[in-house]
């Protein structure tokens, strides 16, 4: 209602946010953990404000996140780590608040269920949250509550998270995906979770 116009609109689990033209964020829906970023857990049924201007924005099952001039801020549930505050296993924020611990600039920013992932400025793809399938591809299964590289050299032009899996789309136009493959999701050709980045189609082009 009123009238607004957005040039993103980003879906969560219960709730939803757009970007407006000017870099308004605006976010409505479930609010238990704080993933509006209002600074209240209360549900909202029509677009409610998030302090800040933003250039993008990405949201997941309980917490959401958007770029910022050059960081990235995260808010709503931190169960996992995947706020990227150096915590893990709390309340969470109800308010934007940067994650810690990234060597360069954000490009872009994608949010899985649980885990949240950056693409920098310089190519590389950093991780964190959890971890239980390798979804943050550094190899290990462990969760993380901060910024993680993703191993294997890469240097990615695109990065995309869903659900427990993360792909990304390296800059020689190769795909690769990590993380959750029980129904082959990674489209390596099996049903084996990956902790690190494998290409989609084995080794063929």
């Amino acid at each position: 209602p009123g009238g607004r116009t957005f040039q993103d609109l980003v879906a969560g689990w219960n709730h939803t946010c757009g970007l407006s033209p000017g870099g308004q964020l605006l976010c409505w829906g479930l609010n238990g953990d704080g993933q509006l970023g209002d600074g209240t857990r209360i549900d909202r049924l029509v677009p409610t404000p998030v302090s800040g201007s933003f250039q993008s924005v990405a949201a997941g099952s309980g917490h959401t996140c958007g770029i910022s001039g050059d960081r990235v801020l995260c808010w709503g549930s931190n169960q996992f780590g995947q706020l990227g505050n150096g915590t893990s296993g709390t309340a969470g924020t109800s308010t934007p608040a940067p994650v810690q611990g990234l060597p360069s600039p954000p490009r872009s920013v994608t949010v899985g269920a649980v885990h949240t992932c950056a693409l920098l400025t310089n190519g590389e793809a950093y991780c964190w949250g959890q971890n239980l399938h390798g979804q943050l591809g550094d190899g290990t299964p462990e969760n993380r509550a901060l910024p993680v590289q993703v191993e294997g050299g890469l240097s990615f032009v695109g990065l995309y998270a869903g659900g427990a899996v993360t792909c990304g789309l390296a800059d020689d136009g190769a795909r690769y995906c990590w993380g959750m493959n029980q129904n082959g999701q990674l489209g390596d050709g099996t049903r084996v979770n990956r902790s690190s980045p494998v290409r989609v189609g084995g080794t063929v082009p």
